[in-house]
């Protein structure tokens, strides 16, 4: 049957469930769609993060060439605590959305502006991808003025100058090989929690900047970390020591915590007997990042001053609420404190002058004289000094959250026999973070690799050379498409239908892939999808995702996701035509193919999991 979306007109022959266990024989085994490797000459891989953004590239094949080299910020960034191995992840348009600049300039850039209003910056925004509903082609978001912009525009710009810009890295290193489109593989990075619409959102984006589909890899963050972290011997932190941690021998089960910005993402990975990588558990995280804890810095500052206060400050002052923001993250990430342990947190001396201007009173006399964290700071000139107390206050929900969500992943008898706990990501460098792993999990060895920050970007590059490396993935849902069937007991009575006296039940959900079922790299699921009507030349399949792996029906605990379109350009067989439609569970992205079962000739398959609403 079809994943049909309308009753047919004429009554179905052979109806099915779609409620059995899903057969071997709906299995098939199919290439990724990439280049073949024996083309690619280099990969150039790019971990687009939430506050911070790296790439990387690796020559192939080419003597004197086998190292990744990594794009150093190091000019740019002006030296200071934070990394020069990465610039954060903002943007600086001009008035009509022209690009004007990315990272470190772009922040210096717009804090020098005369007028910030004649400009759009940009950061923090790849978090609008987390979201789980409403994300289409048409998505907007707001620059630092407020005003709405395409997001996918501010995406494309971002990808564009790191291409554009390894790409000069690359003849900056006097490479005797001439590179052209077909010989690079670009790998992109993504969270292994997002869904599959902000997937194809960034594959848009990725070619509206000049990357072709066939280039193009996304890779899972922590899938790419996994990868780093098995084949190299990499320098690690454990406790107070530092080790080397040899690659990982077969049968060996380990844990990636990735720490990013924006999302934790946490992976369980086996290695197998050919060294290639299983996945033991599903995808799984939440938005805990080191923002979250950045956010409730200066959530509690904005509390002392007063929200409207705090406004007028980012609307009159830019360049000192960037200075402001970098202040908060270099704290976060170097928690040295004084002889007591308080924090130092040097507040913008725009941000003390607009305080006594509009209160008429010191904020020094004011922050240790009232409000809920009077006797728990003290201020002397611009230096706000909080206590250890105050600052544990600002990591509780993360921490609770990310030691709550490993707890039970390690209580999860699939991940029985993991002894290693690795953690990755820039915010993997907190040492609250450290301490509380290892005091929680002392059963565990918590390993920390010397370069944390840079374990997904130089794993991405590992992946493009391989991409077969991670051979077996678990599906994070359930996905299956809307289909006819004859009426059962027990089917709800609202589902009930007739056809020439014969009963259907209409909203049957035909599962194709259940959450938490493993599929093969290249291992693929087909559904049969007939026409609704003779003529019909076009058939759109609707595709819908739950998080029930029993799901029976498409109701409220589906949703949908998208739409498959399936070419049936010949109508000669009126009613009678079948289409084989292939979906692709396995690989880091959803990917469908469709052949006519009578001529078994390919044809076009796309789909669509940006609705243009």
């Amino acid at each position: 049957m079809s994943g049909l979306e309308e009753i047919p007109e004429e009554m179905p022959t052979e109806p099915g469930s779609g409620l059995e266990e899903l057969p071997d024989d709906v299995f098939e085994e199919r290439q990724r769609p990439v280049k073949e490797s024996s083309k690619i000459k280099m990969v150039a891989a790019m971990d687009f993060g939430t506050t911070y953004s790296g790439y990387a590239f690796k020559l192939i094949g080419i003597e004197n060439h086998k190292n990744i080299y990594v794009k150093s910020w190091n000019e740019e960034a002006g030296g200071g605590c934070l990394p020069s191995e990465k610039a954060p992840t903002c943007v600086l348009l001009e008035a009509n959305g022209d690009f004007k600049s990315f990272g470190y300039t772009a922040e210096r850039e717009f804090s020098e502006c005369e007028d910030p209003k004649n400009w759009r910056f940009f950061k923090h925004f790849k978090m609008i991808l987390h979201r789980d509903e409403g994300l289409c082609s048409k998505t907007t978001i707001k620059d630092s003025n407020g005003k709405e912009i395409s997001a996918r525009l501010v995406f494309t710009h971002c990808i564009k100058f790191m291409k554009d810009d390894l790409m000069k890295m690359v003849e900056r290193k006097k490479v005797d090989t001439e590179f052209k489109t077909e010989n690079i593989r670009w790998v992109i990075t993504v969270p292994a929690i997002w869904e599959e619409p902000a997937k194809q959102f960034m594959r848009e984006a990725a070619r509206e900047a000049g990357i072709e589909g066939d280039n193009l890899l996304l890779a899972l963050e922590p899938e790419a970390a996994s990868i780093y972290v098995k084949e190299m011997n990499v320098e690690v932190h454990t406790d107070m020591n530092q080790s080397r941690l040899s690659a990982f021998s077969p049968k060996t089960k380990y844990m990636i915590v990735d720490l990013g910005g924006g999302t934790v993402d946490v992976t369980v990975r086996e290695v197998l007997p050919d060294r290639s990588l299983k996945e033991i558990t599903k995808a799984s995280g939440g938005a805990w990042g080191g923002l979250h804890v950045n956010r409730r810095f200066y959530q509690f500052i904005e509390d002392l001053v007063g929200n409207k206060l705090m406004e007028k400050f980012r609307e009159q002052h830019p360049a000192a609420q960037l200075d402001l923001e970098r202040e908060i993250e270099q704290k976060k990430r170097n928690l040295t404190g004084d002889e007591h342990k308080r924090i130092l947190i040097k507040l913008p001396g725009e941000l003390i002058e607009l305080f006594e201007k509009t209160k008429g009173k010191s904020l020094s006399d004011f922050a240790m004289s009232s409000g809920r964290y009077r006797e728990k700071l003290e201020m002397t000139f611009e230096k706000l000094r909080i206590s250890l107390e105050v600052t544990m206050d600002m990591f509780k929900p993360a921490v609770n959250s990310i030691l709550r969500h490993v707890e039970e992943l390690v209580s999860d008898p699939v991940t029985e026999g993991l002894k290693n706990i690795i953690l990755v990501g820039g915010f993997s460098d907190c040492k609250i973070i450290q301490k509380a792993m290892r005091e929680k999990f002392k059963d565990f060895r918590v390993v920390i690799p010397q370069e944390a920050g840079l374990a997904v970007l130089q794993g991405a590059v590992l992946f493009g050379e391989n991409p077969l490396i991670v051979s077996e993935r678990v599906s994070p849902f359930t996905y299956g498409t809307r289909q006819l069937r004859y009426f059962l007991d027990g089917d709800p009575p609202e589902y009930r239908t007739e056809i020439d006296g014969t009963p259907f039940c209409k909203n049957v959900f035909n599962v194709l892939a259940r959450s938490g079922q493993t599929f093969r790299v290249g291992q693929r699921v087909t559904t049969e999808v007939s026409p609704v009507k003779p003529n019909q030349t076009v058939m759109p399949v609707n595709v819908y995702q739950s998080n029930n792996p029993d799901q029976m029906y498409v109701d409220d605990d589906c949703r949908e996701i998208g739409t498959m379109i399936v070419d049936m350009p010949d109508t000669t067989g009126g009613l009678d035509r079948i289409v084989d439609v292939s979906l692709a569970f396995g690989d880091t992205e959803l990917h469908v193919t469709g052949r006519d079962q009578s001529s078994k000739e390919k044809v076009s398959v796309t789909i669509d999991l940006l609705k243009n609403n």
